[in-house]
């Protein structure tokens, strides 16, 4: 029988160079195996992978870091079974190192001489091609309401069906995802579902939740053209933000989006209900696409 697969996550923590355009960089020691690595480490049962990684980076750095674009993956044995390693870029928040027992050492270096320090089969390639115009990123997430029971099974307004418990517990997970990715601003089309679905996270964050009429499914369809254009003015606007919408409007809207961005949709850019979709853009004056990702609930 295989060996099941460790999942874990890390990041490369960055931070601008004082006074300069490049970045640096944080590798840890660790003297476990005396060897130099980017912060990373196992997941806990049933944690997203996202905050498994903003955990571990805190955990061996002591610092907060804000996760942008994925960088990738690796995978390698651990002790005879396959592991893999998910990271992401983050952008130093708040923090400072003390020594532990996992790390007693960390530095900053700029990308390509961090490499030098890392092992090729390891880490190594994660760093490849990094530059600062590649990690100043922002994100506009989008997220499919959670669950609501059954159309069929309700006999009033079906703007009115509300979340359901299993719903309930999908916009619950949310909240710690958003907020590690700093979003700012909380729109959802007018439907009850779907503002009960990121309005946990808006409460944590003191937002309002901003109606949006044009990204519900009766918007969408009426107005294709309108709906995208708004989405567009939403991302333009330069702040990490969360749209939520349905299930028929999200893969035609995402689709749109990325094509006006510049860059290739999700291959697969349904979205499960209380699972989400992030782009992730640079360039404020004219925002281009550098990454997606798509994540089902967990």
């Amino acid at each position: 029988m295989p060996e099941k697969l460790i999942e874990a996550a890390g990041g490369v923590l960055w931070r601008p160079v004082a006074g300069g355009s490049g970045v640096e960089v944080a590798l840890v020691h660790r003297p476990k195996y005396d060897d130099w690595s980017l912060p990373k480490g196992k997941l806990t049962s049933g944690e997203h992978p996202v905050i498994g990684a903003v955990r571990e980076v805190w955990e061996e750095t002591g610092f907060f870091g804000v996760p942008g674009r994925p960088l990738g993956e690796i995978r390698y044995l651990k002790e005879g079974a396959p592991k893999r390693v998910k990271f992401w870029a983050m952008r130093v928040d708040d923090g400072h190192f003390t020594p532990n027992d996992e790390v007693d050492q960390m530095m900053w270096l700029p990308p390509r001489e961090a490499q030098v320090h890392l092992l090729p089969e390891r880490d190594q390639g994660v760093l490849a091609g990094i530059e600062r115009d590649s990690l100043l990123t922002w994100p506009c997430v989008l997220v499919r309401h959670g669950s609501a029971g059954e159309r069929s099974t309700w006999q009033g307004d079906d703007r009115e069906r509300p979340l359901d418990a299993t719903g309930d517990d999908q916009a619950e997970a949310l909240v710690p995802l958003l907020a590690a990715y700093g979003i700012k601003r909380a729109l959802s089309a007018d439907v009850l579902r779907c503002m009960e679905t990121i309005g946990p996270y808006a409460s944590h964050a003191k937002v309002p939740v901003e109606s949006e009429p044009l990204v519900s499914e009766t918007g969408y369809a009426a107005q294709p053209d309108l709906a995208l254009e708004r989405l567009l003015e939403i991302i333009r606007a330069g702040e990490p933000a969360v749209v939520c919408s349905q299930g028929k409007t999200l893969p035609s809207l995402i689709k749109a989006a990325c094509d006006e961005l510049g860059g290739s949709p999700p291959q697969d850019p349904s979205v499960p209900k209380g699972g989400l979709a992030i782009l992730h853009l640079r360039d404020h004056e004219n925002p281009r696409l550098v990454a997606t990702e798509r994540f089902d609930p967990l």
